[in-house]
């Protein structure tokens, strides 16, 4: 009879632990328990939201200057179509062929603009406050909640990204699309969730090379759930989901990414040669290892390089130890699956792990996620009287939420662009087109003249910001609406030059006799009025007193017509 308990007894703790695994949402404490009651979660929960929100409305809204690397993957819209833009691109450029199209669409339909070329990263910035609140609130409940959400509200990176011209915040974007259905489907053991989530791998991997690492991860996750489960039914669709993964990876790259690759391989593992896993000694892989984990990689909600993200990276783990105590290591494994495949990309050289944050702003979900539960199990507690501790702990990293939400806000209306050089380039622009074009023909020598379409300058990186923001501020139309009643002609061109040598960047003498031949031969018709010359010094840093590290010149050659 005993033995028969005994045995009874065990099942029933089998059972109970098999269901505490699937239960969620988590929380540190049992509702009834938290400092904060849940209605007043959901309301801080909510208010946080939406300054995120704020931050981010704020920051699209002021238009800050498209800057230097904005403007190497804008001018790829300039002159190629839809087929265009699945080939090898200008400026050592690298981007998603969806995420392509979609920006190319965006100008088409509103105009060369900053707000058109930054509207799908905001439109994914704001979609994914909204989505990761779902997802927060389907695995995590009270403090942890509440925490997680605050962070992803407010961290810088997300809020930058938002509004830059680039891939990044479609990675984050998608990568939470993907973990939000495969979480959904280990709450609830359907396995539509699965073929919910094979449907969006195309799109998530058209929009980010990094959900590579995220559809990977989550195979790895899925079909080690599967085993753990003994789900049979699961099957099926997690070989199809691997299938169309694959599929998916191996069609873009045919397409698009293997051109792009073909000439910008060599040159991408030379920049990022600072930020692959160091092999040399055990020790030293080590270190990175510690390095690299509390550096910009978890750089939520602030951080930085050189373990300025420590806390975050002490958050995450407290999670990961809270994760184990409960034997809900299955999220962890969700959230950090992705790791592996980045890592073997890293050790073949082929993409970084960590480095600048927006290498790896895929895990953005994932790490605030963990962040938000570690500082939840961290600072909330029952005390030994059974007295519920935490709550002025809580209040005080609200307070600091709103703190950082603004702070960003009163920057951006304090310096709103990225660098002093980029401002001045963009003034310039405004004042410049429209003031030239005012009464006379406008013609480029880069883009508008054939002898000057094999010019150097065309396809520079140095020329990027020039001709985008030449396409965002000239006005076109009126200039040629003008030229015929005052037979007035102005030709710009063009120069970047190293400090104090006067030596083009990436002029050639071919080029140079190119021009003074055809400068002679218009002046058969047409008398050079004047010549003027605009210098912009450039500098990468955000001081205005920074010595320039190359020079912008813009030349006008004014014409007169010398009659029919």
């Amino acid at each position: 009879m005993d033995d028969e308990n005994l045995t009874k007894s065990t099942e029933i703790s089998d059972a109970e632990i098999s269901c505490a695994e699937s239960r969620m949402p988590l929380g540190v404490l049992p509702l009834e328990e938290e400092p904060l009651a849940q209605r007043t979660v959901d309301q801080v929960v909510w208010a946080l939201l939406f300054l995120g929100l704020a931050v981010r409305v704020v920051r699209y809204a002021l238009c800050f200057p498209i800057w230097q690397d904005e403007a190497y993957l804008a001018m790829n819209y300039l002159d190629r179509g839809y087929l265009g833009l699945t080939g090898a691109l200008d400026c050592h450029q690298v981007c998603p062929l969806f995420f392509l199209w979609a920006q190319y669409t965006s100008v088409k339909l509103l105009g060369f603009s900053v707000g058109a070329l930054r509207l799908v990263p905001f439109l994914c910035g704001v979609a994914g406050l909204f989505l990761f609140r779902h997802l927060a609130a389907r695995v995590l409940q009270g403090t942890a909640f509440l925490f997680a959400v605050g962070i992803f509200a407010v961290a810088y990176p997300l809020i930058r990204y938002s509004c830059e011209a680039k891939p990044y915040n479609c990675d984050m974007f998608f990568s939470l699309v993907m973990l939000t259905l495969a979480l959904e489907w280990w709450r609830s053991r359907d396995t539509r969730w699965l073929w919910a989530l094979t449907a969006v791998v195309p799109f998530a991997l058209g929009f980010s090379f990094s959900c590579a690492f995220a559809g990977g991860g989550i195979s790895l996750a899925v079909g080690l759930g599967l085993i753990v489960e003994r789900d049979r039914k699961g099957w099926a669709a997690w070989i199809f989901y691997n299938a169309v993964l694959l599929g998916s990876f191996a069609l873009l790259y045919a397409i698009s990414a293997r051109h792009q690759a073909a000439g910008e391989l060599q040159w991408m593992q030379d920049y990022w040669r600072f930020v692959f896993p160091p092999l040399g000694s055990p020790l030293e892989f080590a270190k990175w290892l510690v390095v690299v984990h509390t550096s910009e990689m978890v750089q939520y909600p602030l951080g930085g390089a050189r373990g300025a993200s420590a806390l975050t990276a002490v958050c995450c783990t407290a999670a990961l130890f809270f994760l184990w105590r409960r034997r809900q290591c299955m999220l962890a494994v969700f959230c950090l699956a992705p790791l592996a495949p980045n890592m073997v990309a890293a050790l073949i050289h082929r993409y970084p792990y960590g480095g600048h944050v927006r290498f790896a702003l895929y895990l953005a979900p994932a790490v605030c996620l963990l962040a938000g539960l570690g500082a939840a199990a961290l600072l909330v507690r029952r005390g030994k009287s059974g007295k519920k501790q935490g709550r002025p702990a809580v209040i005080v990293v609200v307070a600091l939420f709103v703190i950082i939400a603004g702070v960003s806000i009163v920057r951006d209306f304090a310096f709103p662009y990225r660098t002093t050089s980029v401002r001045q380039h963009r003034d310039f622009a405004r004042w410049f087109w429209p003031v030239s074009q005012r009464d006379a023909l406008v013609i480029c020598w880069e883009t508008d003249i054939e002898e000057g379409r094999d010019s150097p300058a065309r396809l520079a990186p140095a020329a990027a910001l020039y001709l985008c923001n030449r396409e965002i501020y000239s006005r076109r139309s009126i200039a040629d609406s003008a030229a015929g009643k005052n037979g007035l002609l102005r030709c710009v061109r063009f120069e970047s030059f190293t400090p104090g040598k006067k030596r083009s960047i990436f002029g050639s003498p071919t080029d140079d006799r190119v021009f003074a031949a055809w400068l002679k031969k218009t002046q058969a018709n047409y008398k050079l009025v004047s010549r003027q010359t605009y210098t912009l010094p450039m500098s990468t840093s955000r001081g205005r007193d920074a010595p320039p590290e190359w020079i912008d010149e813009v030349t006008m050659f004014e014409f007169a017509s010398r009659g029919e």
